[in-house]
């Protein structure tokens, strides 16, 4: 539970709040993105009629645990003993003597923190459900073990494997180093390396730390196109949250929660780990982690 006691004082990460159109931050290094108009008020139909004013906000959703241990979870506190078809995938790279490459496992956990505490639990603004659960797991999903495999549901992943789409990157990369990264350059994570191809296999970063960042943003992105994860940002996402297969970057920003807290200020996806990973990852660690996930929530609320 250590992992989940840091993920609530991590709960100042939601600034800055937008309450019809004025801004509330108490820490200026949050950074924020403008994604709805200025106009304080709003109309839906969706789900039901009414008039409203715009609130924003960055919402802590859950918490994503990569691990290059199958089946190790820093939340629970255990490794459970279990099969599927990544339950074996550890050091699997290196049997194959594939250079600077590794292999992580994934777990995606929901966790509403605001309805978990009890605040805020009636806001119409808030993501739906009260309590915690586990959302997804990767040791138990084969796409996720494969890179061919994993094109039955990212076909996309063999228009952008060529030098000219992976030096656009670069831009992408000192764009999240700024401020955010580019959404329409949605192949790439920055300082991170590839969003392709969706699965365990990712070359090493600069850092452990970045690698493990890079793994959770890929973990989001497959959630998102397998329609598990939906928008929540921007004018359409006022009234009810919509389809989004090809994830929005800049909707997102982690934090890491384990091994140690670091960084204090959520992390925009493919932002470089020189400024950020200092402190927070040691050698006895073996390369399991915990990532809070905070998503731009747009909302007309009454």
């Amino acid at each position: 539970m250590e992992v989940f006691t840091r993920s609530l004082q991590t709960i100042y990460n939601v600034f800055p709040i937008r309450v019809g159109g004025v801004s509330i931050n108490f820490f200026p290094k949050l950074e924020d993105i403008k994604s709805v108009s200025n106009a304080p008020i709003c109309t839906c139909l969706t789900p039901f009629p009414r008039v409203g004013i715009k609130v924003s906000f960055w919402e802590p959703i859950a918490v994503i645990e990569p691990t290059a241990i199958p089946w190790c979870s820093p939340s629970l506190g255990a490794s459970i003993p279990a099969g599927g078809p990544g339950g074996e995938s550890y050091g699997a790279n290196g049997q194959r003597a594939v250079s600077h490459l590794k292999t992580y496992q994934a777990h995606f956990i929901k966790y509403p923190v605001f309805a978990l505490i009890e605040y805020l639990a009636d806001f119409i603004c808030l993501d739906g459900g009260s309590g915690m659960d586990i959302g997804y797991i990767t040791e138990l999903d084969p796409l996720w073990q494969n890179d061919i495999w994993a094109a039955i549901i990212g076909p996309e992943a063999y228009l952008v494997a060529n030098p000219v789409a992976q030096t656009a990157c670069m831009a992408d990369s000192v764009a999240s180093a700024a401020g955010f990264p580019i959404d329409p350059l949605w192949w790439c994570l920055g300082s991170w390396g590839s969003a392709f191809p969706m699965t365990q296999n990712v070359k090493d970063a600069v850092s452990p730390m970045e690698t493990q960042a890079a793994i959770s943003a890929r973990l989001l992105m497959k959630l998102h196109r397998q329609m598990m994860l939906w928008g929540s940002i921007g004018e359409a996402g006022l009234c009810q949250s919509f389809p989004m297969p090809i994830m929005r970057k800049s909707q997102y920003g982690i934090f890491p929660v384990y091994p140690s807290l670091g960084w204090p200020f959520r992390i925009p996806i493919g932002r470089s780990g020189l400024v950020w990973d200092r402190g927070i990852d040691n050698t006895a660690n073996m390369h399991v982690g915990a990532w809070m996930v905070y998503r731009k929530r747009d909302c007309c609320a009454f």
